[in-house]
């Protein structure tokens, strides 16, 4: 695969995933964990920008980067790139290629969710 195919691949995956993060919070976002987890993070990470960086095999080695913000207690795509200051999430392509081929299995049980990055992100804004 090339790096152009990889990147065309890593960006259908990744906005796949965020779909399922995103169905995975307004699933259970009125649960008191997810409920609180999601307050603190409007709270506290407001604005901010998380970087993500897509890797094959290693993780330092990325091939493709986004950014990402919490806007409405729903992740958003803010660019495509190395835009954020920091890497908050280091994700591998095969990670992206599982949500994206069982999306219910994590939606159903989102503690399967890699919620890592953001509670990492979290403690550093507290």
């Amino acid at each position: 695969m090339t790096t152009e195919d990889k990147g065309q691949d890593s960006y259908a995956m990744f906005m796949g995933a965020l779909d399922v993060f995103n169905e995975a919070m307004d699933k259970y976002r009125d649960k008191p964990v997810i409920k609180d987890v999601l307050s603190l993070v409007d709270e506290h990470t407001a604005g901010r920008k998380f970087g993500a960086a897509v890797y094959a095999d290693d993780p330092d080695q990325p091939f493709d980067y986004f950014t990402v913000r919490l806007h409405n207690q729903r992740l958003e795509l803010v660019s495509r790139g190395k835009d954020a200051p920091d890497i908050d999430w280091k994700v591998s392509m095969e990670y992206l290629r599982n949500l994206n081929d069982n999306p219910q299995e994590y939606v159903s049980n989102p503690l399967k969710l890699d919620f890592d990055w953001l509670k990492h992100r979290l403690r550093d804004a507290a």
